[in-house]
């Protein structure tokens, strides 16, 4: 009986001691563990302080309709721009919304941008008539505003409302082309909207030609001579549209676009194969950085730099658009463009 109360006892000294070792590996377990998390918490909150914070650029361009594709370059051109941003104290991000190339829906856009607090400048809309629908909603916002096509002709971009000289540029040149082309009086057609307000006289001193508007119905377009010159100032289906119904028109005068010239819906609207003439604004990195980015159009370039300088005003880094522009010529025949030299 005694070697039996013996062995129980040292069978139950041997369970005790085999459950205070589990008991103290389970503890020693939870409290590595405990501090793993604590570790682990304590590197995600380290990391967290360290990002930075985001501002929003907001685009206003189409992105349904017709014109959705000019909408998706200029983006893809946005998002170039902000890749090849140098790293700052912030991190940029796109907030692109639709204006389909409607004036309501780019006043609307231009509103829901500005109710965001993260959105610290807007580039866009991208034509002058748009513009001008969505001016007065952006130009005293307090953001910082870039149309892509109002450029500073000394580098940079200006106020599309407020300085003319990006028309006025377009005006000259287009004024020498068709006088080297043969022409006497430079025509204006199509929407005059967002352009500067100048009349006839004021258009003549800037074009260095007789200038003066088209106005009337067809007889108006019938008296024209081979001493005139058109200057389309509206979009490219107008200009498809207007040309459809004066097929004839392209093969007796010249016909010129502004930046609408390079739009694709030109090309795919037209029922004629006549030879046109477009103008666009770009500058002496246009022909490198083209030659690394896709989409490279001149368009693409403009929003590019446009929102490179909205960058740079952001962060108040030196201006990287400071290059000077130029106006390059273009004539666009079969739905391709070449450089044109009068």
């Amino acid at each position: 009986m005694g070697i039996t109360r013996n062995n129980n006892k040292e069978r139950i000294d041997q369970r005790t001691d085999t459950n205070y070792r589990v008991r103290t590996a389970f503890y020693r377990r939870a409290v590595l563990g405990k501090s793993v998390l604590i570790l682990l918490a304590v590197l995600l909150l380290a990391s967290c302080s360290n990002v930075r914070p985001v501002v929003k650029i907001g685009l206003i361009a189409p992105f349904e309709g017709l014109h959705r594709r000019t909408g998706y370059e200029a983006l893809a051109a946005m998002r170039q721009a902000i890749a090849d941003a140098p790293t700052s104290s912030v991190g940029f991000v796109p907030l692109a919304l639709d204006d389909s190339a409607d004036p309501e829906r780019t006043r609307r856009a231009a509103r829901k941008l500005l109710i965001d607090p993260q959105v610290k400048a807007v580039v866009g809309p991208l034509s002058p008539a748009l513009v001008e629908a969505s001016g007065d909603v952006l130009r005293h916002s307090g953001v910082v505003w870039f149309a892509p096509f109002a450029v500073a002709p000394a580098g940079g971009f200006a106020a599309p409302l407020d300085d003319g000289l990006w028309a006025s540029g377009l005006v000259t040149a287009v004024g020498a082309a068709v006088q080297q082309q043969g022409a006497a009086a430079l025509v204006l057609a199509g929407d005059r909207r967002g352009w500067p307000a100048w009349d006839e006289a004021e258009w003549s001193v800037i074009a260095g030609v007789s200038t003066r508007f088209l106005e009337g119905d067809s007889s108006a377009v019938e008296s024209l001579t081979k001493e005139d010159a058109i200057f389309w100032l509206g979009s490219a289906e107008t200009a498809a549209a207007f040309l459809d119904v004066h097929p004839e028109l392209p093969a007796r005068i010249p016909f010129w676009l502004s930046m609408t010239g390079g739009d694709p819906i030109l090309s795919e609207r037209l029922k004629i194969d006549s030879k046109l003439y477009w103008l666009a604004w770009s500058s002496v990195p246009y022909t490198e950085w083209a030659a690394h980015h896709a989409p490279s159009t001149p368009s693409a370039f403009l929003v590019y730099q446009a929102t490179r300088a909205a960058i740079d005003a952001i962060t108040g880094a030196a201006s990287t658009v400071a290059t000077p522009w130029r106006v390059e010529l273009f004539e666009l025949e079969a739905g391709v463009s070449r450089p044109y030299t009068p």
